[in-house]
């Protein structure tokens, strides 16, 4: 009887888990997918299948699983070669995004912004802002809950955007900026860069976080308010000054007048400089005419405004079908490499327009163009129909393939 009291006891035995049991329960939660690297190649594949970081840590493409699973790799020379590929893979993307901005976004934004009556400071802080920012809140929100320095990452994101693009820019295309609105925009990013790092650097209950969040996005609307009053105030201005030269002109001609008018002439010249986004032509000749140490500075010739309605109309035939050449034009857009700019390319640029190639059928297929620059302003009938089939119907599938 007490053997079976005793046998029965030492069954119903149990242990309370510690600190250690919960590690090892979330241990597929909390490892770091690069852990992969330690385990053997035929050992990689089930470790990736299992470890969260592996499967989450990627936004698009699985490397992790197509080198250790969809590829197989067994050795390290194998796994080398596969890499190479996804760096030729991510080059190839980087030419594809490169080509959309200069041929697609830029012009669109141009013309968005002339519709908008906009001038460049306004469209830099609406238009530009959330088209390059974008992309980096929604990574920036999804790497919240994974210890990542996002806010570290921005400010080098600033920085290198602010000193290496900005400095190129100027030293290829110098052009004069407008001190007062240069000064503005500095102490705007200083002002928000310093309530940032005071949020982050001081620790606040819960309850004020909302607060924070309401404080830096007041910071971002009155920065807008003021460009948009800014915009409102110049274009008032220039009005008056037009009335003004236009109340001395119909005065009689002294002297003291036409000094008055020379003034207001150099005032509105001046004012007009920044009401509107100016789509000025993009072919210059360059000419190397300043040398300064051992540096030689690329100075192009003035550009001139384009004359879109002479853009527009320029292939207009009253006396043709409205369908003549449809095709033709249609087929002219496809090409992936003009002739002309094959002819005029060196061997390294023939390289790269070899391998955009794919991508500019791609994006003619997909995205519809809009360019003040181009004869009828890039518009393809055929191409455009397609466009408005393709588009959304692409769009849609991908995002529900990825949901």
């Amino acid at each position: 009887m007490s053997a079976t009291n005793t046998k029965t006891t030492k069954s119903d035995v149990f242990f309370v888990p510690n600190a250690m049991d919960a590690e090892f329960d979330n241990f597929w939660k909390t490892v770091s997918c690069f852990a992969a690297n330690n385990f053997p190649f035929e050992e990689r594949c089930e470790f990736v299948k299992k470890a969260v970081d592996c499967n989450s840590s990627t936004n698009v493409i699985p490397y992790m699983r197509l080198l250790a699973c969809d590829l197989k790799c067994i050795n390290q020379f194998q796994e080398m070669i596969f890499i190479a590929l996804f760096v030729a893979f991510c080059f190839q993307i980087l030419v594809i995004l490169i080509y959309t901005i200069n041929v697609y976004y830029s012009p669109a934004l141009k013309a968005v912004s002339r519709f908008l009556h906009m001038n460049e400071h306004l469209a830099g802080v609406t238009l530009m802002a959330f088209g390059n920012t974008s992309a980096d809140l929604f990574a920036n929100l999804a790497s919240v809950e994974r210890h990542v320095p996002v806010f570290a990452n921005n400010l080098s994101s600033a920085l290198f955007v602010i000193t290496i693009s900005g400095g190129l820019i100027c030293y290829i295309s110098p052009f004069k900026m407008n001190s007062y609105e240069t000064v503005r925009d500095i102490l705007f990013l200083l002002l928000a860069t310093l309530l940032m790092d005071y949020f982050a650097s001081n620790h606040f209950t819960l309850s004020y976080d909302e607060l924070k969040f309401l404080i830096v996005l007041l910071v971002y609307i009155s920065y807008i308010i003021i460009n948009v009053a800014d915009v409102y105030l110049l274009q008032k201005t220039i009005a008056s000054t037009r009335a003004k030269m236009q109340k001395l002109l119909d005065e009689k001609e002294t002297p003291e007048i036409a000094l008055k008018l020379q003034e207001l002439e150099r005032k509105l010249e001046y004012y007009s400089q920044d009401t509107r986004v100016e789509i000025l032509e993009k072919s210059s000749s360059i000419s190397i005419t300043r040398i300064r140490y051992t540096t030689m500075r690329m100075i192009r010739n003035p550009r001139v405004s384009v004359n879109r309605r002479y853009t527009r109309t320029m292939m207009l035939d009253y006396t043709q079908s409205k369908n003549q050449g449809i095709f033709r034009d249609f087929f002219l857009a496809l090409r992936p490499i003009k002739c002309q700019a094959w002819k005029q390319a060196e061997l390294l640029n023939r390289v790269l327009l070899l391998i955009r190639a794919p991508a500019v059928v791609i994006c003619t297929l997909y995205i519809p163009l809009v360019d003040y620059e181009l004869e009828k302003h890039g518009w393809n009938k055929l191409l455009n129909a397609i466009n408005v089939v393709v588009n959304p119907a692409l769009s849609i599938s991908i995002f529900f393939f990825y949901a």
